[in-house]
Formats: structure tokens, C-alpha cells, sequence
């Protein structure tokens, strides 16, 4: 019997499109769902608890789907997404499923998509979070590490329970003719040729099973590789957040008399700064956990090093109630821009007063700050926590 050969990947981003759409779930009753299965042990949600949840999450997927997706490559022939879909609800409860997808076979592979929005329990700030790697963590009651390695293996059986190699055809039954000698003889194959032949298969079996190894090791060596690549070039994206953050505001910031003018941005950067204003506070909460895990932030990978009285300083001049009211002031910003969405043989772009441009500059910068110094506390703050995990995982 062939060895069943598959590929699993995690994906923190949504599934492109897709030929096929087989299912779509409702982003909102999907995470509404996920969410009341970490509530139950507190009890059920309530009807306010409910219109809370939706409000945030709509509120956080307005400008940027941040649902992550599963891949499934698997050889040429019959798989039962359904019953795939229906395990992986109940495997993967603070999942919210919303989507699986599918397209023709490629070069003797078929590919499946399912989006997803992974789901944690916080005890401080808003009760519920999207990330991916606490929210496999929780479910399974294991370190980060642990959790992703248990989620492949886990998607993988899944996934082999609902394939089988081939499709089934029912090939019609032959009319019996009635036989007019009395006696047939019936021939008895040689034991000898039976016990060659079942060596040969066996041989053959164990061929197919050492290619597969040898072509999946192959594949997680790629993929390791791929990942490590990813990362250093995430971290120094990250770095670079930080440092422009620290840069623009040790600049000298001047009250000018144009403050009233009407400008022109694209829609495009006005949705990317309002974005990142309107999730200041909560980068503002999540910095702060991490800021008391944490006493020194050092990067030692690159021999990279901040001093932390920068970032502490230009974080003293705003209180937590100047973080409080900074959706009302994108509320504010909102009513007075124009938006022009389909402007003739134009981009669309947005008509702002400066003062409201410069506002939403200093706020996306202080994002930029918070979300880069949060970036690299996390990183020390999962070094400490789960060194061994890691280097077994580098060995591996």
C-alpha cells in the first residue's frame, strides 16, 4: 500500500482565490462561536456580551482581514473535505473557520485552502485576541512550539483519514452462463510464485515509503530555511518600525500658521494611517504587558542594541487617558475628511485639513514605536520562557 503523502502549511495571511469556493462561514458568527467556546467555563455569553465581540471584531477586520489559512497539498485522489471540514471544527474549537477552497489538480497534486481566525482568552484588556501560536498553546495545553508541531501532526491525520488513493468505479456484473460440464477444475497457483510475489510487493512497499521520507525531509528542510529567511527579514522590518518611531520624534516638531490648509493623500495612505491610529490603544495595552516582562530589551542576533530610556521618554509624554481618546479624535479626523472613492481618470484620494494629516502622522508613528518595541520584547519574552523547545526544534 502506497504511503500517504501530503504537505501542511500555516499561512498568517487569507487564502488567495480560488477556482472552487466549497464552503463560506459568516466572519462574525464564526468567531462569535469560537468565543463562546472559551466563555463556557464562566458560563454563556449574554446578548451584551455578544454585541461587544461583534462590534470589536468588526470594528478590527474594517480595514485589514487579519484571518490566517491552512494548506493542504495532497496527491491525486479522493478526499472528503467535508469530513475534513467537520474534524477540524471539533479538533480546533477557538478556530473560527470561514472558508475552504479548491481548484484542479497541478503537476499531480491537489491543493485545499481553509481560512481561519485563531483565537486566545486574555485575562487583562478586551477578553478575546486573534494569535495564532497562543491559541494553539491554550487549546492544547502546550508551549508555542509544542502546539505547532502537535497542529501539523494533527492536520495531517485528518487529512488521511478523509483520502483514499483512486476513485471507486462500479464496473457492472457479467451475466452467469450456465456451465455444462459437471465438474470444473479450478487450478491452484504454486506456493512458490504466491510468496514471490508477496516479497515483491513488500520490497516495493518499503521503496515508496523511503522515497517519501526522504522527499518530506527534503520539504521541511526547504521550508526551515524559507522560514528563517522570513523571519530575519521581519525582525529587521520590525527594527526599522522602531527606529523611524524614535527618529521622528526626536525631530523638532513646529506649530505652523498652515495648519487649516486642505490637502490631497491617496485613499490608500489615509486608510493605512487611520488603521493604525485607531489600534493605537491596544498596541498601548499589549506593550505594556510585555514592558513588565521584560526590564532589558537586547538583540543580540544582529549586535543590535537600544537604549530603553529612548523609547521611555518619548512614551512618558502621553498618558494613558491621551490613549483613551484617540478614537474619538479619529472619529473627529473622519467627519471633516472628503473622501473622493471614484474620482474621474483619478486614484481615489481624500481631502483633509494639515492639522489632521499631522495628527494622524505623529499617531501612526507612535504605532510604529510601540509595535516595534513590542515585536522584539516578545521575541525575549518567548526566548526566556521556552529555550529548550527551541533548540530542539533547531536540531530537529
Amino acid at each position: 500500500m502506497k504511503a500517504f503523502n501530503s504537505q501542511v502549511a500555516l499561512y498568517p495571511t487569507p487564502a488567495p482565490k480560488m477556482a472552487d469556493e466549497l464552503t463560506k462561514n459568516d466572519l462574525l458568527a464564526a468567531i462569535e462561536q469560537s468565543c463562546e467556546y472559551l466563555y463556557a467555563p464562566q458560563g454563556s455569553l449574554n446578548d451584551g456580551q455578544r454585541e461587544k465581540i461583534r462590534s470589536h471584531f468588526q470594528q478590527l477586520f474594517q480595514w485589514m482581514d487579519g484571518s490566517y489559512h491552512l494548506e493542504l497539498r495532497l496527491e491525486e485522489g479522493t478526499f472528503d473535505w467535508q469530513g475534513f471540514w467537520k474534524a477540524i471544527h471539533q479538533f480546533f474549537p477557538q478556530f473560527a473557520w470561514l472558508k475552504a477552497q479548491t481548484e484542479a489538480p497541478r503537476y499531480g497534486r491537489q491543493t485545499y485552502r481553509f481560512d481561519f481566525v485563531p483565537l486566545v482568552s486574555r485575562k487583562s484588556g478586551f477578553p478575546f485576541a486573534v494569535h495564532l501560536e497562543d491559541s494553539l498553546a491554550q487549546q492544547f495545553s502546550q508551549t508555542t512550539a509544542e502546539g505547532l508541531k502537535h497542529a501539523e501532526q494533527l492536520f495531517q491525520e485528518l487529512a488521511q483519514q478523509n483520502f483514499s488513493v483512486g476513485k471507486k468505479v462500479e464496473k457492472p456484473i457479467p451475466p452467469v452462463t450456465p456451465v455444462k460440464k459437471k465438474k470444473v477444475e479450478q487450478p491452484i497457483p504454486p506456493v512458490k510464485k504466491a510468496e514471490e510475489k508477496a516479497q515483491s510487493a513488500v520490497n516495493s512497499v518499503d521503496l515508496v515509503k523511503k522515497e517519501d521520507v526522504k522527499q518530506d525531509s527534503q520539504s521541511k528542510a526547504r521550508l526551515r530555511a524559507v522560514n528563517q529567511k522570513l523571519e530575519m527579514v521581519i525582525e529587521k522590518l520590525e527594527l526599522s518600525m522602531l527606529y523611524s518611531g524614535i527618529q521622528y520624534f526626536n525631530q523638532e516638531h513646529k506649530e505652523e500658521s498652515d495648519w487649516d490648509k486642505q490637502i490631497k493623500i491617496s485613499l490608500r495612505e489615509y486608510t493605512y494611517l487611520l488603521q493604525k491610529a485607531r489600534f493605537l490603544e491596544q498596541m498601548w495595552n499589549l506593550n505594556g504587558e510585555l514592558v513588565n516582562k521584560t526590564e532589558k530589551m537586547t538583540v543580540t542576533g544582529n549586535k543590535l542594541v537600544y537604549e530603553r530610556d529612548q523609547v521611555k521618554q518619548i512614551k512618558d509624554n502621553l498618558s494613558t487617558r491621551d490613549i483613551h481618546f484617540v478614537l474619538y479624535e479619529c472619529q473627529v479626523i473622519e467627519s471633516r475628511a472628503k473622501v473622493h472613492a471614484r474620482p474621474w481618470f483619478r486614484k481615489p484620494y481624500v481631502k483633509l485639513m494639515k492639522m489632521d494629516y499631522d495628527n494622524l502622522l505623529g499617531k501612526a508613528a507612535y504605532f510604529d514605536l510601540l509595535q516595534g518595541e513590542s515585536s522584539i520584547l516578545e521575541k525575549i519574552v518567548r526566548e526566556q520562557k521556552d529555550p529548550p523547545a527551541k533548540n530542539a526544534e533547531e536540531v530537529g
